[in-house]
């Protein structure tokens, strides 16, 4: 035995045994590195998928109520009525991804056309239009006089006047938001005053090339049409160039359901995707292009948000209370009475005084499915709250809280 010890120590010097086991301590090591990294990564991939594919289908809340059970009511005469509430749980599905322009009115649209479109004008005159005509010609009208020619200057201004100029290149959505900005438009006047002469010189023919540099269909063949698509081409030009610039492009795929299935492009937060989704809110920064399930633009205009359908969720769920007022009308002492006073009071007013009625009646506990159709209208309410808020609405005295 110990004969055999001493040659396995022979044949085993304690270096190559501590070198061994360090050999095999970094495979281990490597080995567990490797299922780290393995797991990481999916993990990784997991939440890629998780927030970029965010589905958030709306869901009635009505009708998750729970069943009434049928119970007894006494009445002033002392009467015992046994019944079961029930409600209206009717629910619209809201169709978000309209199909873009019919066939027939798409083919007299040419590309240009259906690119400008798709501007925001609204968003356009709040941020890229920050002055008036008059105040850009204060700032920089001696600027542009002092880099033309006084010959050509008037010449251009005798066919496009600035002020008219400026004022219908602003009415297409041009962003204007410096003096390059401005030197460019009335630049522009010199390409267009050049192209006039030449189409009313050219024949038919040579028209219709310039039409098809520009994509346009035959339908466009008045120098009024031709000349309304090249400036909404340099605009279209202007504003994609402008976005590229200062935001980042975020891609958002609504379904006909309704659901927001797929965002891409730059990178949301969970809150910015909540936001967009339910009050069409954009982040700063943001530019966001609607598609519908098959890739295409929404047509223009196009705000999908889930705050509206909420809103109709919001009245059935009023609708209901009101429905449970009447349903126990033959369990008031005084039905006019009680009609005369709820005629004046607020909306709010009114759903609570409903609440403690409805209450009152069942001997002061609300039944499971009244405590939850309160729970609705508080989560629809605070929805309310939140979307006027973060849209910038007015809160109306008038309206339900």
């Amino acid at each position: 035995m110990l004969k055999g010890l001493s040659t396995f120590s022979d044949v085993y010097p304690i270096k190559n045994r501590i070198s061994l086991l360090r050999k095999t301590e970094m495979t281990l090591m490597k080995r567990l590195s490797g299922f780290l990294i393995l797991a990481i990564i999916i993990i990784t991939i997991g939440a890629f998928i998780f927030f970029n594919k965010l589905q958030i289908v709306p869901h009635s809340l009505l009708k998750h109520l729970p069943a009434s059970k049928s119970h007894k009511h006494a009445t002033p005469d002392a009467d015992v009525i046994e019944h079961t509430h029930t409600y209206d749980l009717t629910s619209d599905t809201p169709a978000f991804a309209k199909p873009t322009t019919s066939e027939k009115t798409d083919v007299k649209k040419h590309p240009i056309q259906l690119d400008w479109e798709r501007i925001d004008l609204e968003t356009v005159r709040k941020k890229y239009q920050p002055y008036s005509i008059a105040e850009m010609h204060k700032i920089w009208a001696q600027d542009y006089s002092d880099q033309i020619s006084s010959d050509k200057k008037a010449k251009l201004d005798k066919v496009y006047p600035p002020t008219a100029w400026l004022k219908r290149n602003l009415a297409l959505g041009q962003p204007i938001v410096n003096y390059s900005d401005y030197q460019v438009v009335l630049q522009r006047r010199m390409y267009m005053v050049n192209r006039k002469d030449l189409w009313r010189a050219i024949g038919p023919e040579d028209r219709a090339k310039m039409r098809k540099n520009l994509q346009l269909p035959p339908e466009v063949d008045t120098w009024k049409e031709y000349e309304e698509a090249f400036l909404k081409f340099w605009i279209v030009a202007s504003y994609e160039s402008l976005l590229a610039e200062e935001t980042e492009t975020v891609y958002v795929h609504v379904t006909e359901g309704g659901r927001f299935s797929k965002f891409t492009g730059a990178r949301l937060k969970r809150k910015e995707k909540y936001d967009l989704m339910y009050y069409g809110v954009v982040p700063e920064g943001i530019h966001v292009v609607y598609l519908n399930e098959q890739g295409e633009h929404l047509p223009p205009g196009t705000k999908p948000r889930l705050y509206e359908w909420y809103m109709k969720e919001l009245e059935r769920a009023y609708t209901n209370v009101e429905k449970m007022v009447v349903d126990h009308k033959a369990f008031f002492v005084s039905q006019s009475l009680k009609n005369a006073k709820r005629s004046k009071l607020s909306a709010q007013e009114q759903l609570q005084e409903s609440f403690a009625l409805l209450r009152d009646l069942h001997w002061d506990e609300l039944p499971k499915d009244l405590k939850a159709l309160q729970d609705v209208i508080n989560r629809l309410k605070k929805i309310k709250q939140e979307g006027e808020e973060k849209m910038g609405m007015p809160h109306l005295q008038k309206s339900r809280k």
